[in-house]
């Protein structure tokens, strides 16, 4: 009968090297899990970031579409803001070049100071009707194209390096 309950008692639970490994495998799965919570984190905040840079792009392109060619008054002898013209009073579409706006404009150039994190820097280049890659000089005064790149840049907190967070450019064309 001794020898039976020797048996018994043997059996009734689990070694030390049996728990250590069970308590290595949960852990080894737990850091895991964490670590997918992580990177699923990080990879929401980026598509946050690009959905809102993207918009941030739009607005501009919106913002400029129902713009003038070139100056109503100076015509295409000037490229850039002509004196005296603020963002409410551009009036053609190389008015925004070189501009960097920060905080952002909505498609209205209304500022969006909940959003001053995020910058938008605007550039305009003639470019050759019959090569549109081909950038021209700022002062050749027979152009017919341009090319408007947007460039949205986000900074993390105040005295961080801004990182470009979305880049788009598009052509357009004197009706």
């Amino acid at each position: 009968m001794s020898v039976r309950r020797n048996n018994l008692n043997r059996r009734a639970g689990f070694t030390l090297i049996e728990a250590a490994l069970t308590t290595v495998i949960v852990g080894v799965g737990i850091l895991a899990t964490m670590s997918l919570f992580a990177a699923c984190t990080q990879q929401n905040l980026n598509a946050s970031q690009m959905t809102t840079a993207m918009e941030l792009a739009t607005n501009i392109q919106e913002a400029m579409a129902n713009l003038s060619f070139s100056d109503p008054i100076m015509g295409k002898t000037t490229f850039g803001p002509e004196g005296g013209e603020s963002l409410q009073s551009f009036d053609d579409v190389d008015d925004f070049d070189g501009q960097t706006l920060s905080p952002p404009i909505d498609a209205l150039r209304t500022q969006l100071s909940s959003m001053s994190q995020y910058s938008q820097v605007v550039s305009v280049d003639p470019v050759d009707p019959n090569n549109l890659s081909l950038i021209l000089p700022k002062t050749v005064t027979n152009r017919s194209a341009v090319r408007i790149q947007v460039r949205v840049l986000f900074t993390a907190f105040p005295g961080a390096a801004s990182q470009e967070v979305y880049r788009t450019d598009w052509v357009r064309l004197e009706h």
